[in-house]
């Protein structure tokens, strides 16, 4: 008996039906999560890591670094410096652990402590500045120099020498100008006490016997020429109103 399939002519398209698409993307899905499965790197056990040495990461697993390969080594990046230091980690035990990879740079500041053994917190506020830049942090950088230098021997109290000595230059300096405001305003003033002589030794530039009288040197002596008490005064001092 002949069926009707036999008799129509073969399909030249392709037959499209929904549930066989969904089948059909539900299979390439399970395909690419079977790829995405990574084979799970570890290192050689131990005593057998002869001319092995870690190169990321994935060698370290999660464990420390590996003290029988002599390389800088950075386990999980501790220990690296900012500058993008490339290979195996630094520091660290344990036969597993994580070295140096891809270069990440950390801000973290490592706690301080003060002589008193309290968290010197001022660090942060130094962070990013020179050390030449003076950062104050602390209430007592705000005080002056005579409440926080105690100790320091030019705010210490001066002795009864030293006293009696700015004294006594303090007195003679105001009673030479108390003297000379004085001698400026009395129209006579009294002789003032001339000076004592004094010699000097003349060596002229030119020496022979025709010169000088033949002396190679001479003593000068010289005194204050004196001065009249009842000369008036040169200027005047004229007061502009007011």
């Amino acid at each position: 008996m002949v069926s009707l399939a036999d008799i129509l002519p073969p399909v030249s398209a392709p037959v499209w039906d929904r549930e066989s698409e969904d089948r059909r993307r539900r299979q390439q899905q399970a395909q690419q999560q079977q790829a995405l499965v990574t084979a799970s790197r570890a290192a050689p056990p131990y005593g057998h890591r002869k001319g092995w040495l870690p190169r990321s990461q994935d060698d370290f697993g999660d464990g420390g670094a590996f003290p029988e390969c002599h390389i800088a080594q950075y386990p999980l990046g501790m220990g690296k410096g900012t500058s993008g230091d490339s290979g195996g980690g630094g520091g660290g035990g344990g036969g597993g652990g994580g070295g140096g990879g891809g270069g990440s740079s950390s801000n973290a500041l490592a706690v301080q402590l003060d002589e008193k053994g309290k968290v010197k917190y001022d660090v942060l506020a130094r962070q990013g500045h020179s050390k030449d830049k003076i950062v104050y942090s602390k209430l007592t950088d705000l005080l002056p120099s005579a409440i926080t230098s105690e100790d320091d021997p030019e705010l210490q109290r001066p002795s009864m020498e030293e006293i009696e000595d700015t004294t006594e230059k303090t007195r003679q300096a105001l009673e030479k100008l108390t003297q000379g405001k004085i001698s400026s305003a009395m129209p006579v003033r009294c002789a003032e006490k001339q000076a004592p002589a004094q010699y000097i030794r003349y060596t002229p530039s030119q020496q022979g016997v025709s010169f000088n009288s033949g002396a190679t040197q001479r003593v000068i002596r010289m005194v204050e020429q004196p001065k009249d008490p009842m000369e008036p005064p040169k200027f005047k001092s004229y007061f502009a109103p007011g």
